[in-house]
Order: structure tokens, then C-alpha cells, then sequence
């Protein structure tokens, strides 16, 4: 017997909500220098808007419903909003690198919070996977000193917020659909940063369309498939698998740019790789004898 068919699912939705991110990082960053943050996030909303209405109806064979949970929609719009604040803010003191080791806490937060708030079961596997796959990424991207400066407070914040986004799936609707949580996410960024966008003029680049569309369809399928699998099966068993965001950046890079990895990314990137699949395998094994 191996792990259940809904965890399996679950963790596949991780990864590839995991994808999604780093998609969306990939295109933001050919926009950055034509277009300030607000009006970025604030055109990639207005589009994922009708792209997925017509894509639950075309594919999904379904249509954006009301939510009960339409208040808790807003609060993790404006959680996420002043996240992606904190981080940016951030980056002005400290380097990628030393950002991105600090942000990727919040694996461990939300493994914390799963055993404090939700009394899950958290076993020596779990914990072993997630302070691996945590040590994997301090390997590749090897943080100097400067991490610890008081800007490290601004990123860490960060991770907070996003581990409370990601635990907050758990109360919503169990009906409430891919399609449906992808439109709240991008309905409610759109209303929290019209205010600071049109003050920056909206104007957008014929050029641009493509990535602007591009950017809009991959943060909301990763908020969509990074939520709806949070609410599919224990955090604590989810949160390894958020270290993946580490190998499809390295690839991606590789890919899009042509920048070939180092040794040690290459080997914090084996590392989390492998501190997951030590995790799925642990797992396993318990379901056997349990």
C-alpha cells in the first residue's frame, strides 16, 4: 500500500501550484522595468478575470459561483497583497538570495501551525523532511551574513503571511472550485491595488500583452491549485513539497536565460528533491504498518 490516492492528488497540486509561482516570477521579471509593481498585479487581475470565467465554462464545464467564504476571499487578498509589499520592500536591502532562504520559513511555520492549531500529527518523518529540504535551499543559495540584517524581519514577516494564506484553505468551502478560488484571488487583488495603481497610469504595451496575459493565468492557478491542495490533506504532509519552488526556478533560469546552474544550487536542489521523496516514502511506510 502506498500513500492514498487524495494525497498523491494533493501533493501533485502543491507542485504544480508551485510551478505556477515561479511561472508568474519568471514573466513579472520582464515586465519590472517597463511597469510599477501596483500596475502589474493590477492589469494581470483585470485579465485573469474573464480568461478564467471562459476557461471554467470552455474547460471546466462550470462557472464562477458565489462563495459563503467571500469575506475570507478578501482578508487572504489583502493578506497577499501586503506580502508581495513586505517582500518587494524587502529587496531593496537585501539580495535574492538571502530573501528567498528567509521567505522559504514558511514551510517550517506551516508544519508549526499544523501541529499547534490543527493537532495534526506531526512525526519525526515530517520534521526531518522539512528541516532537509530547508537546508537544501540555505545550500544553493549559501546567505551571507547580511541576511541578518533588520530587513531579514521585513522578508520573514513575509513567510508568516504566506503560511497563514496557505492554513486559511482549510475553512474554505469544500465546493468552492479551482475556477472559483482563482477568480476570488484575482477579483480581490484587483480591488486592494486599484487605489495605488491608477496613480502610476495603466497604459500597457501591445507588446506585453502576451506576458501580462501569461503572468495573470499562472499566479491564479497557483493560488487555485496551492489552496485547493492545502484544503485536500494535511499541511504538515504538504509542506515539504513547497521546497520544489527551488528546482523549478533553477530550471526555468536555465531554460529562459540561459544561466547554468552552480554546483551547489545543483546540489541544494538534489537535496530538497530528495528530502520530499524521503518524505513520500516515510509516509508510505506508515500507511503499510499502520
Amino acid at each position: 500500500m502506498t500513500a492514498s490516492p487524495g494525497v498523491i492528488r494533493a501533493i501533485a497540486m502543491m507542485c504544480f501550484g508551485s510551478l505556477c509561482f515561479t511561472l508568474n516570477d519568471t514573466m513579472t521579471k520582464f515586465l519590472i522595468d517597463r511597469y510599477e509593481v501596483p500596475v502589474i498585479i493590477l492589469v494581470r487581475s483585470i485579465l485573469a478575470m474573464p480568461l478564467l470565467a471562459f476557461m471554467a465554462f470552455a474547460i471546466g464545464r462550470d462557472r464562477i459561483r458565489w462563495s459563503a467564504h467571500a469575506p475570507l476571499y478578501a482578508l487572504r487578498g489583502a493578506i497577499n497583497l501586503l506580502a508581495a509589499y513586505l517582500y518587494i520592500h524587502g529587496l531593496k536591502y537585501l539580495s535574492v538570495a538571502e530573501a528567498t532562504v528567509i521567505l522559504f520559513a514558511s514551510p517550517f511555520i506551516i508544519t508549526v501551525a499544523s501541529a499547534t492549531v490543527f493537532r495534526e500529527a506531526v512525526g519525526w518523518p515530517k520534521w526531518i523532511a522539512v528541516l532537509v529540504g530547508f537546508t537544501g535551499v540555505m545550500i544553493a543559495m549559501r546567505p551571507g551574513s547580511a541576511a541578518f540584517q533588520p530587513a531579514s524581519l521585513l522578508i520573514l514577516a513575509c513567510a508568516f503571511l504566506y503560511a497563514s494564506i496557505s492554513l486559511s484553505a482549510r475553512w474554505l468551502k469544500p465546493d468552492d472550485t479551482i475556477w472559483t478560488i482563482s477568480f476570488y484571488g484575482a477579483a480581490f487583488s484587483a480591488v486592494f491595488i486599484a487605489p495605488l495603481a491608477i496613480g502610476h497610469g495603466v497604459a500597457v504595451q501591445p507588446g506585453d500583452i502576451a506576458l501580462f496575459v501569461g503572468a495573470a493565468l499562472s499566479s491564479s492557478f497557483g493560488i487555485g491549485f496551492a489552496t485547493l491542495a492545502y484544503r485536500s490533506a494535511q499541511a504538515s504532509d504538504l509542506a515539504p513539497f513547497a521546497y520544489s519552488g527551488l528546482i523549478w526556478s533553477t530550471a526555468i533560469t536555465w531554460i529562459v536565460w540561459g544561466a547554468m546552474p552552480s554546483f551547489w544550487t545543483l546540489v541544494g536542489a538534489g537535496v530538497v528533491a530528495s528530502s520530499s521523496l524521503f518524505h513520500l516514502i516515510s509516509r508510505s511506510k506508515a500507511e503499510r504498518t499502520g
